[in-house]
């Protein structure tokens, strides 16, 4: 099965069909790094709801790609300007199209993240701003799973744990990782950070405890500012994704 026609499934009711959704950490990132006159990619915009809302409403303009023609037609439909490409390491556009190139939870998907990450620093103004974000496989919990149960834990979708051998991660990334690869690709000023960790939501019987408790029944019961700022000093343990910004020079 060649990559699109994967993803094509993936992107359809029979696969596991992403929903994204714009959460406050990354809200928080866009604020600090995207500015209000940047023209922006979407590399791997999926269905457009993670990113592609929130840059077309506060940015200068905004163009999504991705692969899967499905995850392009959901874009579409929220009224966003999306485009169906074949390989991410050879993006239609010119050099120094943009200002801001925003690539998230995709390059855990794909053979040559480094090469995706050269090519988005080719369509990069000089001074441009790259953002991506990451799974974290040195999370605490994976960790734990690991060390205690013999666990490995992709975390490509709800049957990662079960079935890891069709977990649609081939490539896995820590924080000193993903820092190399994008210093590796021609990015300066890279800062890799850590959001979206938790202690009681990531503890099965104390999140149980929890909700039938104290009546938390939504995701965001377990944020928490104590964790958030531990998270922020130790983001290689404690993030349950990273996120990484550089600067083309």
């Amino acid at each position: 099965m060649t990559a699109k026609a994967y993803y094509e499934r993936y992107w359809s009711d029979e696969g596991f069909f992403p929903r994204g959704r714009m959460t406050a950490p990354l809200a928080a990132l866009f604020r600090a790094h995207v500015p209000a006159g940047a023209d922006c990619l979407d590399l791997g915009c999926g269905d457009g709801r993670a990113s592609g809302l929130w840059l077309k409403q506060n940015a200068r303009s905004y163009v999504g790609v991705d692969i899967s023609e499905n995850a392009v037609r959901q874009a579409r439909a929220a009224g966003l300007d999306a485009r169906v490409i074949m390989d991410a390491t050879r993006l239609p556009f010119s050099e120094r199209s943009f200002d801001v190139a925003v690539c998230l939870e995709v390059l855990e998907h794909v053979f040559e993240p480094a090469a995706v990450a050269t090519e988005l620093a080719r369509v990069l103004r000089p001074g441009g701003v790259v953002l991506v974000t990451v799974p974290n496989v040195a999370y605490w919990r994976r960790r734990l799973d690991f060390f205690f149960l013999g666990r490995w834990n992709p975390l490509g979708d709800d049957r990662s744990t079960r079935e890891p051998w069709r977990d649609p991660h081939v490539r896995f990334f820590t924080r000193k990782t993903l820092a190399a690869m994008l210093e590796g690709t021609g990015f300066r000023e890279v800062l890799v950070g850590g959001h979206g960790g938790t202690i009681l939501g990531d503890v099965p019987v104390a999140r149980g405890l929890c909700r039938a408790r104290c009546g938390w029944a939504t995701p965001g019961w377990i944020s928490n500012p104590i964790y958030s700022r531990l998270e922020a000093g130790l983001p290689a343990l404690l993030g349950y994704r990273l996120h990484g910004v550089g600067r083309k020079t």
